[in-house]
């Protein structure tokens, strides 16, 4: 059984009323977010994809960092 507040527990059917929690939510999209974060720093189109990746892997390691930072702890 899948827990409540869960990605997956709102795709179950008869839970299509049930909300996903904002810190499920920021965290499923945090690799969306660093993408943008990259292309609005970045030129992509002048990377190649080696440097791309690396700077899109600190993205990834930073936005982390701070989401486990501001993760409600009860």
């Amino acid at each position: 059984m899948n827990c409540p507040n869960t990605r997956s527990f709102c795709d179950q059917p008869g839970q299509e009323h049930a909300l996903v929690s904002q810190i499920v939510d920021v965290r499923d999209n945090l690799g969306a977010l660093a993408v943008h974060v990259l292309a609005a720093r970045e030129d992509l189109s002048t990377m190649d994809y080696t440097e791309m990746l690396d700077k899109l892997y600190q993205i990834v390691d930073d936005l982390h960092t701070e989401y486990k930072r501001r993760m409600p702890t009860g």
